[in-house]
């Protein structure tokens, strides 16, 4: 039934896996295969305007921001049924925005260049959740953010959407945090117990999605 939809887009490269075997294999092998200088994801609850691309790599080619490596965009965030902006809003080094928090939001959002995605060796695939975050991290070590200050991606619910998979997201909690331990130690201690109680609280949001219902977990991310 793909047919018809490969059939109308000739220019695009259509490849599919013997297997499932996740999001971050599909993607590091999408990148590995692209033969552009920059690349986008897209999943299939998220949309790009027209002008999404052309306007970000307008902006590569003048940026005055040092060791750029990443141009974002605001997105309609539609998902909860309530529809609004997130803004992504970070201009310059924000790695250790990165390390505090979700700085930046909305894969589809983001602008890469292939080489420096190569660089850091791509997604993680061993894990379960949170390997766009796990990926910013490191991505950011080395390389700035810019942003187009406009709307221009949007995001939809779709089912089985690993946002509301609570036991990966608890999963992938637990080993993010191990994997980035010695990170959060380098900025001192009281930034590595800041992060400490943010793992229990993000543990705590998940089990109250998985026992109570995803209105819970979505009430408590609200509040956080």
């Amino acid at each position: 039934h793909l047919q018809p939809i490969i059939d109308a887009f000739p220019s695009v490269t259509f490849m599919i896996n013997d297997s499932n075997q996740g999001g971050g294999y599909s993607r590091n092998r999408g990148i590995k295969e692209a033969s552009g200088t920059y690349i986008n994801f897209l999943d299939d609850d998220d949309i790009l305007y027209p002008e999404k691309i052309e306007k970000q790599v307008a902006l590569f080619e003048t940026s005055k921001v040092p060791n750029l490596g990443m141009i974002t965009c605001h997105a309609l965030d539609e998902r909860s049924g309530e529809p609004h902006t997130r803004h992504n809003q970070f201009r310059g080094n924000i790695y250790k925005e990165l390390l505090a928090n979700f700085a930046i939001s909305g894969i589809e959002t983001m602008l890469y260049k292939k080489e420096y995605l190569l660089e850091v060796g791509g997604f993680d695939e061993g894990l379960q959740s949170s390997q766009e975050y796990d990926l910013l991290i490191r991505y950011s070590e080395n390389h700035s953010v810019d942003f187009v200050d406009e709307v221009l991606t949007r995001e939809f619910e779709s089912t089985n959407q690993i946002s509301t998979n609570f036991d990966k997201k608890i999963q992938g909690a637990r080993r993010l945090f191990k994997k980035h331990n010695k990170r959060y130690k380098e900025q001192g201690f009281f930034f590595w117990m800041r992060m400490r109680l943010k793992l229990g609280f993000l543990l705590l949001r998940f089990y109250a999605g998985k026992l109570l219902g995803e209105k819970a977990y979505r009430m408590l991310l609200l509040r956080k």
